[in-house]
């Protein structure tokens, strides 16, 4: 089974009702992967009704690296969320 892409489709593509920018090759660092549903796993996606993409880790540097990113002079919690929001993204 091939487990390659069969497309790519740029995030914000994902909030409108209907995408029209879906490519055959990957065109950004952010577009995100597509696959069919045949290439679900039982042990990997859930949900074919969305974009599928692996799951990453972040190395402890690249975590920390992230950390120090933020602007840590906003509220704690929205530091707190915004890097939960970007380990999600990253991740």
């Amino acid at each position: 089974m091939n487990n390659e892409p069969v497309a790519w489709i740029d995030p914000k593509e994902l909030d409108m009702a209907v995408s029209t920018s879906v490519t055959k090759n990957k065109q950004f660092d952010t577009d995100i992967p597509l696959y069919t549903y045949e290439q679900i796993t039982a042990s990997g996606f859930l949900n074919a009704s969305k974009p599928i993409y692996p799951a990453k880790t972040l190395t402890d540097e690249e975590t920390l690296n992230l950390w120090w990113d933020l602007d840590h002079t906003k509220d704690e919690d929205d530091v707190i969320l915004t890097f939960a929001k970007i380990i999600l993204k990253e991740g």
